[in-house]
């Protein structure tokens, strides 16, 4: 990950030899129950998206959690990209959802504070250069002050999907694990969630999602692993098995969306995004267990 950060810069995806992956063409080939169009490619690949931040050193605290080491190289390559967040924050985005509209996405905010938090973290133990780490740690609470100030909605009780919107987004439930705020805010944000964006056990990515598109199965284990965390482990352990209950039986693979109506499965079949976003709930499961 680091040499292709290092060769075309951060970016959303990568071609599987390395380098950007390409943007969307059309392919004239049939799709699965006459889904179209078939298309190759990503149309996120050239879209400025400040999750990425987020993911990369999460990634990076993870790997030296785990008892390794970050060698000079890498150390280096992540103090660049800290500096870079550090400085690209403030802009719009296209967010997590890879949304066309840029706004100020609330939970693109939010990772971009979790890179400059991780990277502060990296700095104190000495894993990266100390050089920039005032800057990082200053930049971070600027993040934090202005998700305070902008993205909290009293009349939702609940941070909002950006400012000035009355709309919900199910991502921001990642922020419970990325430790972002206090728990008393992040809890009402879940509580809002599950009550506005849930249709039986799963849930919708955004507000007015469903009325393009199924529910995410991702934000529904994203929910659950949220719930643990908030040290609601009977709901979030009945939550997990209403919503795998509610699955198709399959050999263990399964889709990006689902019709909670019907249980008919939609959108990419298989979604390596929901198999891991069920892992993440199962370890918490686990964990909370004992």
């Amino acid at each position: 990950m680091l040499k292709q950060i290092e060769e075309v810069g951060p970016r959303v995806c990568y071609s599987i030899w390395g380098g950007a992956a390409s943007d969307v063409r059309t392919v004239d080939l049939p799709g699965y129950d006459r889904s179209e169009p078939v298309v190759a490619g990503n149309r996120a690949t050239d879209q400025r998206q400040h999750g990425i931040y987020g993911d990369i050193f999460e990634t990076a605290a993870c790997f030296v959690d785990h008892g390794n080491i970050l060698d000079a190289r890498s150390a280096e390559i992540l103090a660049h990209l800290a500096d870079q967040c550090a400085d690209i924050w403030r802009q719009k985005d296209s967010g997590i959802w890879e949304l066309a509209e840029e706004q100020h996405y609330t939970m693109s905010k939010i990772s971009c504070w979790q890179a400059l938090a991780r990277a502060v973290e990296l700095a104190d133990a000495g894993q990266l250069p100390t050089t920039c780490r005032d800057r990082w740690s200053r930049e971070r609470d600027r993040i934090e002050a202005w998700i305070t100030e902008h993205c909290w909605s009293e009349s939702l009780g609940a941070y909002s999907f950006y400012p000035g919107t009355d709309r919900l987004d199910a991502s921001l439930t990642l922020a419970v694990r990325f430790g972002f705020d206090g728990r008393d805010r992040l809890r009402r944000t879940v509580e809002a969630i599950d009550r506005e964006l849930g249709c039986g056990p799963y849930h919708y990515r955004y507000s007015g999602a469903d009325k393009e598109e199924g529910c995410f199965l991702a934000c529904t284990f994203w929910m659950v692993e949220a719930k643990i965390l908030l040290d609601q482990p009977e709901a979030a352990s009945r939550a997990f098995t209403e919503a795998i209950g509610g699955l198709a039986p399959t050999a263990g693979v399964y889709p990006e969306m689902i019709d909670p109506a019907s249980g008919r499965y939609l959108g990419n079949m298989p979604q390596g995004l929901t198999h891991l976003a069920i892992i993440q709930a199962l370890m918490s499961l686990q964990a909370r267990r004992g």
